[in-house]
């Protein structure tokens, strides 16, 4: 299994409404047990990536090359801040962003998405 290799990025963890709720009389609120795991989205930020520089964790190139490898149903590795190395899948296609003009292969900031796969 391949591993996500772009580290220079930040991540936030966004939890999904695994739990089915229902509003009873007098405000109070039943919450019922979670059939299995979260499936946690991670949401990637990176500042830029550069396209043709010999650093592939900074190559725009290379995360296109990395993304048409495994689309959204192949499944990798990514080394997350606190979890560890953990299993994933993209979860939404790759956008790639605009160059700046005058920026030597750099591009706009750069937005992924990944979901762990319990």
């Amino acid at each position: 299994m391949e591993t996500f290799d772009f580290p220079f990025h930040t991540v936030s963890d966004e939890y999904p409404v695994s739990s089915t709720t229902i509003k009873l009389g007098g405000g109070y609120q039943f919450a019922s047990k979670p059939r299995g795991p979260d499936q946690i989205l991670f949401k990637l930020s990176f500042k830029a990536m550069w396209f043709g520089t010999l650093n592939a964790q900074i190559d725009m190139q290379a995360m296109i090359d990395f993304y048409e490898a495994h689309r959204l149903y192949e499944p990798f590795e990514y080394e997350h801040p606190t979890r560890g190395l953990v299993v994933v899948r993209f979860s939404k296609p790759l956008v790639v962003p605009k160059g700046i003009e005058g920026g030597g292969g750099q591009t706009e900031p750069v937005s992924i998405e990944l979901i762990l796969q319990p």
